[in-house]
């Protein structure tokens, strides 16, 4: 994940850096300012390149689970929207 992570946020950083100099900000706090951008932005693009997607399985409930009926338990329909049962939606 690293590999994913520290060439663009060195390109960010960089780029942050120059803009907190020409912004008038001291250059201490400009490179840590910089720093901080960079990894938050190098994190948030290797988390959108990271390929994702729907999951192949089903998760299937053990037995005893499977047996509760809903309708029985206290506030067992209070959460529920709808009779259809709801799936995670892929990530994109």
């Amino acid at each position: 994940m690293a590999d994913k992570i520290i060439p663009p946020a060195l390109r960010i950083w960089l780029v942050f850096l120059f803009l907190f100099l020409l912004l008038g900000y001291e250059v201490v706090p400009s490179i840590l300012l910089g720093a901080i951008a960079g990894f938050a932005g190098g994190t948030i693009h290797a988390w959108w390149i990271t390929p994702g997607g729907e999951p192949t399985t089903t998760l299937e409930l053990p037995a005893p689970l499977r047996q509760l009926n809903p309708r029985r338990l206290p506030l067992g329909n209070f959460f529920r929207r709808g009779r259809t049962q709801r799936l995670p939606r892929a990530r994109r």
